[in-house]
């Protein structure tokens, strides 16, 4: 079997209230889930980023175990996250080596999951990208309600 996966994540203010989400389609394009989750309010972009990754990378470990073998392209528009999960920048920042470590590790004990990451513009990632923005939005909404 064959997914695609599209990730991102956001920060507004950058630290500020970041989500990450994923939209996984079959090969035909059609939605098979969509899920976003809320990161916290002093969060960084990059980090929002990265936790996109490694919740899809959980997510295809639990399809893969649904399926003989899975096969998913992973598209983000972080050409950083991108070039730091193939190994092609090194990665300085501490917490974003332990989500890149806790991911490596989780690909590598899972051997019927093949996994290739790619950048793709923006324009090509909307779909993560609203998820992301619908996440935010939700918790603008609930911090600016009259308590």
């Amino acid at each position: 079997m064959k997914v695609i996966v599209n990730i991102d994540g956001g920060s507004r203010g950058n630290p500020g209230p970041a989500a990450a989400a994923m939209v996984i389609t079959d090969e035909e394009g059609k939605v098979m889930a969509t899920k976003s989750k809320f990161l916290g309010p002093k969060m960084t972009n990059n980090f929002a980023e990265w936790s996109a990754l490694e919740g899809a990378v959980m997510a295809l470990i639990y399809l893969s175990g649904e399926h003989d073998g899975l096969e998913a392209e992973v598209l983000a528009d972080s050409e950083l996250v991108v070039r730091q999960f193939n190994r092609e920048y090194k990665i300085k920042e501490p917490s974003l080596r332990e989500i890149a470590e806790r991911t490596w590790e989780s690909l590598a004990i899972t051997p019927n999951l093949k996994i290739t990451l790619r950048h793709v513009p923006r324009e090509e990632n909307k779909a993560a990208d609203a998820a992301v923005n619908i996440e935010l939005d939700s918790y603008m909404d609930w911090l600016n309600k009259p308590k």
